[in-house]
């Protein structure tokens, strides 16, 4: 007698919410760690601005999850109210960067996390705020199925800073030898100053004489007038306040120095110096 027979079959489908459910994993906190918060444009640094922060969640024992850190939906730069972009990188111990988003494994014997947003140097930013929503989300090991996400709004400043110094020399300190003295005489050859600045800023000069050369007597008698001029406008050498200004912010623009002497008619033989201090100071006002 022959018995027919047929294998069963057995089938289980597992559907990506059973998977999630299985994994009640959640985030509980994201915040920052250090509280740097200020990007200096002159700084000698590789990453003038390091922000930390600290991720920590609870994950079950058994369940193995990855978390996605992210800056406004995969940039790696923050932006400020004119769109200019601060750029940075990600760091962290475990992780790897996939399309602009840290990507890392949490389990339930590490259920924490720091990470760090760094800031390379070489960046020209106007001075202002750079702001950027940095966001983490938690997803099941191979699944697309959103387990939880935390959110934060982070933002980094650059100060209206500025330096000035000569075009093309590392010296700050720069004797201009002005020839023979002749009426309306005009010295074109000074270096020019090479001035950067995050915001719009004011030069102003200070003369050790006031605006006039003196004798190698001492004597201010023979007082020799003479004006200086920076990018063909005239600067106060007598503390009358009269300071050139910019209306922008500048990555480097260098700025001819003119002297015009005055009249020499009447005046004594000899040698006749002075010593002038150029400030630069940027808008206080465009303070984040």
């Amino acid at each position: 007698m022959w018995i027919n027979s047929l294998p069963a079959l057995f089938m289980t489908f597992f559907s990506a919410t059973a998977l999630a459910d299985s994994c009640s994993a959640s985030l509980l906190n994201l915040k920052p760690m250090l509280s740097a918060n200020t990007y200096d444009v002159f700084s000698s640094s590789s990453f003038p601005l390091i922000k930390q922060y600290h991720l920590q969640s609870d994950i079950p024992e058994g369940c193995v999850v990855e978390v996605v850190i992210e800056v406004d939906e995969g940039t790696t730069w923050l932006k400020s109210s004119k769109n200019a972009e601060m750029r940075f990188e990600y760091f962290a111990e475990t992780g790897n960067l996939i399309a602009g988003k840290w990507r890392m494994q949490l389990d339930a014997n590490m259920a924490e996390a720091i990470f760090e947003l760094r800031y390379p140097d070489a960046q020209w930013l106007e001075a202002g705020k750079y702001r950027g929503l940095l966001k983490a989300t938690l997803f099941p090991i191979n699944s697309i199925m959103e387990l939880d996400q935390i959110t934060l709004p982070i933002a980094s400043n650059v100060l209206p800073s500025a330096r000035i110094q000569f075009y093309g020399l590392t010296q700050r300190h720069y004797n201009l030898d002005l020839g023979s003295l002749k009426t309306n005489k005009i010295i074109n050859y000074a270096p020019r100053l090479w001035v950067e600045s995050t915001a719009p800023y004011s030069l102003s000069a200070e003369s050790q004489f006031k605006g006039k050369l003196r004798h190698q007597s001492q004597n201010a008698k023979w007082d020799l007038d003479y004006t200086m001029r920076i990018a063909n406008e005239q600067i106060a050498l007598d503390d009358s306040n009269n300071e050139w200004k910019s209306s922008y912010s500048t990555d480097g623009t260098p700025l001819p120095i003119q002297i015009i002497i005055g009249n020499t008619e009447r005046k004594a033989g000899g040698r006749y110096t002075d010593t002038v201090h150029i400030h630069i100071e940027p808008d206080l006002s465009y303070m984040p």
